[in-house]
Parts: structure tokens; sequence; C-alpha cells
């Protein structure tokens, strides 16, 4: 299902734009990681993960929590990179720094190492040229929490929704909170509606998204 490339929307991009503030660090409830895969039922067994924007291993865990859920489908790895550290007071492998800036040529990850799932949650400002390049590395599938914006807007249609769009989106029928700045003390409502975007890059037949709804763990 992949066919395209478009190198120039993240090759030019500003290395100084606000990806690497910490204020566009919006951290994703390990639960709901650990919800949608256990919707996606996706096969795991002998592959490669990449969190390419792992913050503080709120995605991590909630991708490690599923798996030990279903012990029969265990990845060969999970390779977790940022290209910030952050502290939130979760223990897991990551690598950090400059030459794990995923939007880079330089992005740094093991020689030979095939990237088979790619599961995410980039700052919405980058949003853009993270998928774009995750839909190039991936072989597999690729798995965005974005909010529900991320439908909307003529030049995400043009660059990736109109050629390569979605193969599922789910859309939270209610709300979910991302953690500013990884403070999931933060108990102020949320006012974004979310949804997670799935790309199965091993589909046949490209067909209109579908459409479902789930409900936060």
């Amino acid at each position: 299902m992949k066919s395209y490339t478009k190198k120039g929307l993240y090759n030019s991009y500003d290395k100084k734009h606000k990806e690497r503030d910490s204020l566009d660090y919006y951290s994703t409830p390990s639960a709901e990681v650990t919800n949608i895969l256990n919707e996606l039922n996706l096969d795991f067994n002998n592959m490669t993960i990449l969190e390419p924007c792992c913050g503080g291993g709120h995605m991590y865990k909630g991708i490690q929590d599923y798996i030990n859920q279903h012990p029969d489908n265990y990845p060969d790895a999970i390779i977790a990179t940022d290209v910030m550290e952050r502290d939130a007071g979760i223990a897991f492998p990551h690598e950090t720094g400059e030459q794990y800036d995923f939007l880079s040529d330089n992005y740094q990850l093991p020689v030979d190492t095939h990237i088979d799932y790619i599961i995410m949650n980039p700052p919405y400002s980058t949003i853009e040229p993270f998928t774009i390049r995750a839909l190039e590395i991936a072989e597999r599938g690729v798995l965005l929490l974005g909010r529900l914006q991320f439908l909307e807007g003529k030049g995400r249609y043009e660059n990736i929704l109109k050629d390569n769009p979605p193969t599922d989106v789910y859309v939270y029928v209610d709300r979910i909170k991302c953690y500013k700045n990884g403070n999931t003390q933060d108990s102020e409502p949320s006012a974004q509606a979310y949804a997670w975007f799935y790309w199965d890059l091993k589909a046949e037949t490209a067909h209109p998204p579908y459409i479902h709804w789930i409900k936060r763990a």
C-alpha cells in the first residue's frame, strides 16, 4: 500500500522548530495505548516496534502492558527514541539526543534494522512530517494518536490523506487527556477530541478508511 515519498517535507524541516520545546510535549495515557492495541489485535510476534517520540515512556509502558497480557504475541524488540530526555519516573530502555531526531536524515537506528510497526503520538506541530516519515520507514503498520482535526486541512490532504489515507480511524466517544509535559497529576478536563489512526501497510487493496468508535480505558 506504500506508494510515495515526500522527503522534502521533513528534510527541509526547521530543526529549531518547537518539537524541541517541552511545551509541545503531551504524554499519552498508557492505558489508552493498551486499549487500542487490544482493539486492533496486531501481530507483533517476532516483529520490531519503533516509538520515535517516546517522551517519558508512557506509550512504551502501554505497549509493554499489552504484550504482558499477550505473552504469545511477543515482539523481537521495542525501540524507543526521542530528541529530548524527559524524566517521568518510568524506567524503560530508550535513546535520546540530536542523533535521534526522527525528522533528520541522520536519525540513528541499529544497522540492518527493519521496522515492522511504528506507534507514536508526535508533537502536533510536526504531526505531518512525522506521519510521512513513519509511512516510509514502517513495513507493516503505523499507529498514530492525534487530534481528530488531523483529518482536515488542505496541506495534509494533499501530502498524506489523498493518496495514503489511514486504513482505520478509531474516534473516542469520550474525551481522553494527554498530559502537558507528562504531568499526569493534572486533573483539568480535556478540551481536545482525539482519535487513533492506523495504516495497514500490508493491505492488499486500498479502500476508504473504516470509521470505528472507541471508549476510553
